[in-house]
């Protein structure tokens, strides 16, 4: 992978002029638990924007805002480090967990009817994948969003259950659907021991301030023999390694950088056996690629009304799709819990 220059270890500029604790939280690795690392870049954010980032919400009347926010690469970031033990890249120190959850239980949910038909073609892919390796009925997707992998998996036969902390994504899931999703941090749920034939976690492990935990929990919770998948942005893929800290995954709510060996590896410390890496077929429409790309160069704003779904472009744009590897931008790994 691409080398970071490792600069001297301290967090940023403004924190000479807050009170970090009131702010941020510390912690040891969250892949292996160890506190030994490097520094591969430090944070960007700005006194003068702390009340601006930590107070920010997604206007969900506005959808031009939305898509700024999930269509291009982030603007702020926190300080990255790698572990030296385990090599998993995370940021550190995070803001604390109970501001995040407020950040997601009000984010908006503008893009669902955009994304709508590639993510049920990139869900149907991420079913047949389960489907190569266990044939259970009980399936249990954290961080489920608007719910496309969950109704896929409902209509391939799971008795399906979702946990997201959107309050309008869970409700796109439950009246677009019909699905049945709690709206409540994983962390703070009670399910039963041995309870799900598989559980999910797509594009959510980024997100957690402490995975190990939450994977452990998971553990607890599949029975005996039964499957994990988990898959994240690979900071080792062709695009992190070209772009570096330029990368659209490399955003302040994306507290930890996955690749797919530090991800077998937390995997295996939350007691999974037989871990190994997977892939499935993603699909995004021309319009919403062209969106990203132009969006990432700061050309957007001139081509908008071509691109807007409401105009001939567009729709076409909208209809044709495009499949790729998942490798291409994500890692997918999946683990097995202990037979009795």
């Amino acid at each position: 992978m691409r080398r970071w220059q490792l600069p001297i270890a301290r967090l940023s500029a403004f924190e000479d002029h807050v009170d970090m604790d009131s702010f941020f939280e510390y912690r040891n690795c969250p892949g292996c638990g160890r506190d030994d690392f490097g520094v591969l870049f430090e944070s960007n954010l700005k006194p003068c924007g702390l009340n601006g980032l930590y107070d920010y919400r997604m206007d969900k009347h506005d959808p031009d805002e939305f898509e700024e926010g999930y269509l291009v690469p982030g603007k702020e970031w926190g300080r990255h480090v790698r572990c030296n033990n385990c090599g998993l890249v995370y940021m550190n120190p995070i803001e604390q967990v109970c501001r995040t959850n407020e950040y997601y239980a009000n984010a908006g949910n503008n893009h669902a009817s955009t994304v709508k038909n590639s993510y049920l073609k990139t869900a149907e892919s991420q079913v047949r994948l389960i489907q190569r390796y266990v044939q259970g009925e009980r399936l249990l997707d954290i961080g489920c969003a608007q719910g496309f992998f969950l109704f896929m998996a409902s209509t391939a036969g799971y008795t399906v259950k979702g946990v997201e902390l959107s309050h309008d994504a869970a409700a796109y899931a439950r009246e677009e659907f019909a699905l049945d999703v709690e709206v409540k941090p994983f962390e703070a749920l009670e399910f039963p021991e041995d309870r799900f034939d598989v559980v999910t976690l797509w594009q959510t492990l980024e997100h957690l301030s402490h995975p190990l935990a939450v994977l452990e929990r998971v553990n607890g919770i599949l029975r005996p023999g039964g499957m994990v998948v988990v898959s994240t942005p690979d900071i080792e893929a062709v695009p992190a390694r070209i772009l570096g800290r330029r990368w659209w995954d490399i955003k302040r709510l994306h507290v930890n950088q996955f690749s797919t060996r530090t991800l077998a590896g937390i995997l295996r410390n939350a007691g999974f056996r037989d871990v190994e890496p997977a892939s499935y077929k993603g699909f995004v429409s021309v319009s919403i690629l062209l969106t990203m790309l132009l969006k990432y160069l700061n050309i957007y704003e001139r081509s908008k009304p071509l691109l807007n779904s409401g105009s001939p472009l567009g729709r076409g744009m909208d209809k044709m799709m495009l499949a790729y590897p998942s490798g291409v931008n994500h890692c997918v790994v999946v683990g097995f819990k202990q037979p009795d």
